[in-house]
């Protein structure tokens, strides 16, 4: 009989929209874990958009009727979200960390991280780097003119603002997607976004969102704080579409000259700015295939799942 794995998010499963980090990785990993026919696979999470095939899954409201669900004869619960205060009775489980813990030391044994960046300011050495399903991206190896953000822009340490910076310094088109021209307010940048080089295009998903990624020649990643991950640059790799970013949390291990490049002032970012908007384009794609489809990250998951139910703590 296959193992039994049980997922449990607190986020809607799969997303209502094509939009979010965690609920997305989480929907990917259940879709690719049923696939390989190895497993049975029950997700327990509040109720998203539609269903995936051959997933179980027990749609709840509350973290403690998410904890009610866990089937005691469960191979592996894995938790992404309402970890339950008695640990110790689940013995075969793992939990996630999609973001930045302010006290690692009140993270249980057995957590895994998104990146080793991520799990070096954790203090721990598991990591499984998050992935995405290809066939939700489009690849196109001829680019338009013009840069791309995209990621929340009310959030300051995301970079909305300096993309703007960027782009109107350099003379290029800047298409910002993520939010609207009013989150720009409290950025100081709402009234540089009324330049003709700057188009705000809101919050976009789907097909729409695909094209965007697919159609840009460089995608912008100014961050000021420590990404744990950063979904968005494998979502354009993806695409083909090279990233410069600034070096901050996991970028310096995700992004390597053949796909991009990083910086630290304006003098660097016009040093790599044409260098990396001719990088191929193909090998961004297949750079992405490589090491970050939803594929390879359920099989790192299996992998882990395995080594547990053999009882083998070492990897912790």
């Amino acid at each position: 009989m296959n193992p039994h794995i049980v997922l449990v998010c607190d986020l809607p499963v799969p997303p209502k929209k094509a939009y979010g980090g965690t609920e997305r990785v989480v929907a990917w990993l259940a879709k690719e874990l049923i696939q390989t026919d190895r497993y049975r696979v029950t997700l327990i999470s509040p109720a998203g958009g539609s269903c995936i095939p051959g997933v179980e899954h027990l749609h709840v409201t509350c973290r403690d009727e998410a904890l009610g669900l866990i089937p005691r004869a469960a191979n592996i619960v894995h938790f992404h979200g309402w970890l339950p205060d008695d640990l110790d009775s689940h013995q075969n489980w793992l939990m996630t960390l999609h973001g930045n813990e302010p006290n690692p030391e009140s993270l249980p044994l057995q957590c895994c991280c998104i990146s080793k960046d991520h799990a070096v300011r954790h203090g721990r050495s598991l990591f499984v780097y998050n992935g995405i399903d290809p066939a939700e991206y489009l690849f196109r190896p001829t680019k338009q003119d013009h840069l791309l953000y995209f990621s929340k822009v009310r959030r300051r340490v995301k970079g909305a603002a300096e993309a703007i910076d960027l782009a109107l310094q350099c003379g290029l088109d800047l298409r910002i997607c993520g939010g609207t021209r009013l989150d720009l307010i409290k950025l100081g940048a709402l009234w540089k976004s009324f330049s003709p080089q700057i188009k705000v295009l809101g919050e976009i998903d789907g097909v729409q969102k695909a094209r965007e990624f697919a159609s840009a020649s460089l995608f912008l990643f100014p961050i000021a704080w420590e990404e744990p991950f950063g979904l968005v640059l494998v979502e354009s790799l993806m695409s083909g579409t090279p990233v410069l970013a600034r070096p901050r949390g996991s970028v310096s291990e995700l992004i390597n000259r053949d796909v991009g490049g990083t910086y630290s002032s304006m003098s660097d970012f016009e040093d790599e700015l044409e260098r990396c908007r001719s990088l191929s384009n193909k090998a961004c794609r297949d750079y992405a295939l490589t090491y970050f489809s939803s594929s390879v990250m359920a099989e790192r998951y299996a992998a882990i799942y395995e080594r547990i139910m053999d009882n083998d703590r070492a990897i912790f």
